[in-house]
């Protein structure tokens, strides 16, 4: 055994530790495969409590990563096809190796930690905007967007869906100022006969920054309205057989 150790220093010697250091480093292959989704909602303007409300919601996500998780950042709008992907990168380290794996891998932790905090910068740089910058729609296509997200991430069997938004979905299909309790069901009926209800089976969703309305003074939501809201997509994510639901203010991880 001492002497297949030694053997195995002596090749490691030998690699060419110029190319070893060169390389850039696969922070996706140091993880378990897991991925997050994070969706933000642009179709309001950010006052002050949205902000703070925002910021500790990223901090928290940002908390809750692990080494290898990949995370991708999409914008919400008024179109589904105008959803932009603003960051997409898994969070560097190394993970715990034994002394023979660790003599071949390719990763370096002193490496790591500084590549980390260019991940972070790089992260908040991404979501900086959404709180710096104001947009505003008419429309807000937060069914369609979601329908799109799964299926174009569908590959990556995503663990979490995290959306920063009021749920207020106001487009052609639905406008959740006038919904009634005896609309959700046709109207889910609806949604699953085009296909936008697509299967999140072992997928957490997590939505932060529910509860106000979409008007420039973003008062809280009337007591009917909320609930009628909120009935409604404790239904789509039931149907869609999503792990679990959280639906507040603010972000529970």
């Amino acid at each position: 055994m001492r002497l297949y150790l030694h053997s195995l220093m002596l090749l490691m010697l030998l690699l060419p530790v110029k190319d070893v250091l060169a390389s850039k480093q696969d922070y996706c292959a140091e993880g378990d495969g897991r991925t997050v989704l994070f969706l933000i909602d642009r179709t309001s303007a950010f006052d002050e409590q949205d902000k703070v409300s925002f910021a500790n919601g990223v901090d928290a996500l940002f908390n809750q990563l692990h080494t290898g998780d990949r995370l991708i950042i999409h914008t919400l709008t008024e179109d589904f096809a105008g959803s932009r992907k603003i960051f997409d990168a898994c969070r560097p380290g190394c993970m715990e190796q034994g002394l023979v794996s660790g003599l071949f891998s390719q990763c370096r932790a002193s490496r790591a930690k500084v590549d980390e905090r260019k991940y972070m910068r790089d992260m908040l740089t991404s979501v900086k905007p959404m709180i710096a910058t104001s947009e505003k729609y008419d429309n807000s296509e937060i069914i369609e967007t979601i329908a799109f997200m799964m299926q174009e991430y569908e590959d990556y069997k995503p663990a979490q869906l995290i959306i920063y938004s009021d749920m207020i979905e106001h487009s052609r299909l639905a406008k959740f100022g006038h919904l009634g309790v005896k609309n959700i069901h046709p109207l889910l009926d609806k949604l699953d006969g085009l296909g936008l209800i697509k299967p999140m089976q072992g997928v957490e969703v997590e939505v932060f920054g529910f509860g106000r309305d979409h008007s420039a003074q973003r008062q809280g939501l009337r007591a009917e309205q909320k609930r009628n809201i909120e009935l409604f997509w404790q239904d789509y994510f039931k149907r869609a057989r999503a792990a679990d639901l959280h639906l507040g203010r603010e972000l529970n991880l």
